[in-house]
C-alpha cells in the first residue's frame, strides 16, 4: 500500500475556481515565440498556462525556496508568524510546493521530466511529496552537484546540493546520456596503431536481451564464434565498427571473449550519466559571473551555474527544439543555459520563465535576459531576446 503523506494544508487565493476569471496576460501569449519571461505569481500563472501548454513542455527545471528558515532574496521562511509551531513551517512549505507541482505536472509531455533543486532542509519531505504527485516509479535519480567547499557545521561538511528528477512517464522518457572524452586508456591489447584504448560494453547479456528488439542480431568473431544478442547499435553501424577494427573479440587465435567496443584516448563517447556531478562551476564562480554580467555586486544570492543547468538539459537528450519551463526563474540562469546550448549545437530550444515581482527579482531577471540576449545575438547571431509578459488578475 502506498505511503500516505499528509500535512496541514494552507490554502491560497488562487485555489478558487473564480480566481482566474478575470486573469489576463499582457500582451497576450503569442502562438509563435522563442522565449517568454512572465511576471507574476507562478501558481496562478501555471494554472493559466494549462489552456495553451498542456502536454507541451519537454523539460522543467526549478530552484524553489528551500525552507531553510532564512530570508534570502526569495522569502525562504515559511514559519507561521503567530508562533504556532515548527510543524507549520513544513506544512506551509509543503502546501506551497504541492500546488505548484500538481499544476506543473500536466504541462509536461509524456516523454518529459522535471528537475527540482533542493538542499537537505526539505530533501526527504520533497521526495515523499514528489512520489505522491509524479508516482515513485517515475523517480529518475537525485543528481547531486558538488558545489565547492561545502556547508559546514560542528559535525560535518556537506559538499552536495540535490536535484531530484522525475519523469512524467518513465517508460517514455528517453535514456539519459552524457558525452565524455576518453583520456585514461593506458593499454593497447592488440597493438592497434591508433594507440591506447579501453573497451566499453556494446551489448546486453543473453539473459537481458530482447529477441524482438530491432538491434537483436548475430555477429561472427574472426575465429567463427557466433554471438547472438541485443546490441547497443544497429546492424549497419556494427558492420562499420567491425570493418574499422573497433570491436575487440579477445586474443587470437580463440577470439572468444564477449565483443566489446574499443574506445581510444581523445575520443568522445556517450555514457550513462553519473548522479554525482563534479563542479561545473562553483557557487562563487556563478556569483562572480552574474555580478560581472549585471555590472553590480551581490544582486542575487547563490545563483546556480549556467553550466550546471546546461548539463542537466543535455543529459536528457530531449529534442533540440525542446520547450523548457522554469517557474522559479530567479536571476534567469535557465534562460542563459538554454541560449548557450542553442549556440553550441545550433538548437532551437525555447523557454518560458516565470518570476514573481518581489524584492526586485523580476527586474533583475529581466536585466539579465536582456544582457544575455545582446551577447548571443552578437556572437552567435541568435534571435533570443524574450518577450516580456505581465500576468494580472
Amino acid at each position: 500500500m502506498p505511503l500516505q503523506f499528509i500535512w496541514t494544508d494552507y490554502p491560497e487565493a488562487a485555489d478558487s475556481p473564480d480566481f482566474l476569471s478575470g486573469a489576463t496576460f499582457e500582451p497576450p501569449l503569442p502562438t509563435d515565440f522563442n522565449h517568454l519571461l512572465i511576471k507574476g505569481d507562478n501558481y496562478p500563472v501555471l494554472k493559466k498556462l494549462q489552456k495553451d501548454f498542456s502536454g507541451a513542455v519537454d523539460l522543467i527545471y526549478i530552484d524553489p525556496p528551500y525552507n531553510t528558515g532564512n530570508d534570502f532574496t526569495y522569502n525562504d521562511n515559511f514559519k507561521v508568524r503567530d508562533g504556532s509551531g515548527e510543524a507549520d513551517r513544513h506544512s506551509q512549505w509543503l502546501s506551497f510546493m504541492q500546488r505548484r507541482l500538481l499544476t506543473a505536472r500536466p504541462l509536461l509531455k509524456s516523454s518529459g521530466c522535471i528537475f527540482i533543486a533542493i538542499d537537505q532542509s526539505e530533501l526527504y519531505t520533497l521526495k515523499l511529496l514528489c512520489d505522491q504527485i509524479f508516482d515513485e516509479e517515475n523517480f529518475v535519480n537525485d543528481f547531486m552537484w558538488l558545489h565547492g567547499k561545502g556547508k559546514k557545521d560542528t559535525w560535518s561538511r556537506t559538499l552536495q546540493q540535490h536535484t531530484l528528477c522525475y519523469a512524467r512517464d518513465k517508460k517514455q522518457l528517453p535514456a539519459f546520456r552524457e558525452i565524455q572524452q576518453t583520456d585514461w586508456a593506458t593499454t593497447n591489447a592488440d597493438s592497434d596503431p591508433r594507440g591506447n584504448w579501453f573497451s566499453g560494453s556494446i551489448s546486453f547479456t543473453e539473459k537481458r536481451s530482447n529477441p524482438n528488439h530491432k538491434n537483436y542480431y548475430s555477429i561472427v568473431s574472426p575465429s567463427g564464434k557466433v554471438w547472438t544478442r541485443q546490441w547497443q547499435t544497429d546492424e549497419a553501424h556494427m558492420k562499420e565498427l567491425i570493418a574499422d577494427n573497433r570491436i575487440f573479440w579477445g586474443q587470437p587465435p580463440a577470439y572468444d571473449k564477449v565483443p566489446r567496443l574499443k574506445i581510444f584516448n581523445e575520443e568522445e563517447s556517450e555514457v550513462i550519466p553519473r548522479n554525482i556531478i563534479e563542479p561545473k562551476e562553483t557557487t562563487r564562480a556563478a556569483q562572480h559571473h552574474l555580478d560581472e554580467l549585471l555590472g553590480q555586486s551581490g544582486a542575487f544570492d547563490n545563483p546556480k551555474p549556467v553550466s550546471l543547468i546546461k548539463h542537466l538539459i543535455e543529459i536528457t537528450r530531449q529534442p533540440k527544439d525542446a520547450l523548457i519551463l522554469d517557474f522559479f526563474a530567479g536571476s534567469g540562469t535557465t534562460f542563459e543555459a538554454v541560449c548557450a546550448l542553442n549556440a553550441q549545437d545550433k538548437g532551437k530550444r525555447r523557454s518560458i520563465l516565470v518570476q514573481k515581482d518581489e524584492n526586485g527579482i523580476f527586474e533583475l531577471c529581466k536585466k539579465r535576459c536582456q544582457k544575455v540576449s545582446e551577447l548571443f545575438e552578437q556572437s552567435a547571431a541568435l534571435q533570443v531576446e524574450p518577450l516580456f509578459i505581465s500576468f494580472t488578475h
